[in-house]
């Protein structure tokens, strides 16, 4: 658990084992990192030195054998504070990079757990109401879900009003449909499916691989920007719309 924790925030899988490690036996000469690492000495070793590049580690002197104590992990929080306090300083020009050229058709595809929260930024960036066929509540996976949640608050934020035409099977997922909010209606028990569609703005996204609170670890997510083939799609929406009944969970 640690070891995937220290990577997520930046450090490499050796890093996170030989940082590891150090905690653990609290000093350590090469031979001893490595061992309780599992890590051969000469990677051990570069691993160390850019640890202590990175303020996590030091070497203890005097010793006959090279020596090396971990850096209290508090480190590590001023570490996530310089960047993040790097990407604050470049992110402006970045976007303006990235919204210089506004693609009017494009076609792209998003995977995994971590396709799925690019997905939901690009929705929050395109900051348009929200009409789903056959959602799930996928997003409420445990993976995702505190992802999930602020993102929900960001859209609350932002005003965007969202119209969803569940899938039966949502019903008994009531806390899903409290947290998502807006107008929803359900569709019929007999046309239950593991995908769905949102449109939104120029967008048209379509999934596979989804239940209810539940991701595939291969999710897929077909993201289309096409003006017209949105309003198309806009179109069946509304019929679908128009001939359900009232969504009660």
């Amino acid at each position: 658990m640690y070891i995937e924790s220290l990577e997520d925030i930046g450090l490499t899988p050796n890093e996170a084992k030989i940082y590891n490690a150090l905690l653990e036996l609290k000093k350590g000469s090469i031979w001893d990192i490595s061992t309780h690492a599992g890590i051969h000495r000469r990677n051990a070793y570069d691993a160390i030195q850019r640890l202590i590049f990175k303020g996590l580690a030091f070497q203890v002197l005097p010793k006959k054998f090279l020596t090396y104590a971990p850096v209290h992990p508090e480190k590590l929080q001023e570490l996530v504070e310089e960047k993040q306090k790097s990407l604050e300083n470049i992110l402006p020009g970045l976007v303006k990079r990235f919204d210089k050229v506004n693609v009017s058709q494009s076609i792209y595809v998003y995977k995994g757990v971590g396709g799925l929260k690019n997905y939901i930024n690009l929705e929050l960036r395109v900051g348009k109401p929200i009409y789903g066929i056959g959602s799930k509540g996928s997003w409420f996976d445990p993976r995702i879900k505190n992802f999930a949640l602020r993102a929900a608050k960001k859209y609350d934020a932002l005003k965007v009003q969202s119209k969803i035409i569940y899938d039966d099977s949502v019903r008994n997922h009531p806390e899903v449909i409290k947290a998502i909010g807006g107008e929803h209606k359900f569709m019929p028990k007999e046309f239950s499916t593991e995908s769905s569609i949102d449109i939104f703005g120029d967008y048209v996204a379509i999934y596979s691989g989804i239940n209810p609170k539940q991701l595939d670890d291969e999710i897929t997510i077909f993201i289309l920007k096409d003006k017209s083939l949105a309003r198309d799609y806009m179109k069946w929406w509304k019929f679908m719309w128009s001939v359900l009944p009232v969504g009660r969970s």
